[in-house]
């Protein structure tokens, strides 16, 4: 099951956090955790961080 955070978009298929270049730059190093449901994703991991500080 893909993470829901993996979507297509019109510069294909990569995580809605992730600008264009980011996702180019590191999608080889996430890609596994986008394709397991985002469990260990760094960048989740991140945003849900974020959104508890606020």
């Amino acid at each position: 099951m893909k993470c829901r955070f993996f979507v297509y978009t019109v510069d294909g298929e990569r995580c809605a956090f992730m600008s264009v270049d980011e996702w180019r730059a590191t999608r080889r190093r996430i890609m596994e955790a986008c394709m397991s449901g985002g469990k260990a994703c760094p960048v989740l991991a991140r945003y849900y961080a974020m959104a508890s500080n606020a």
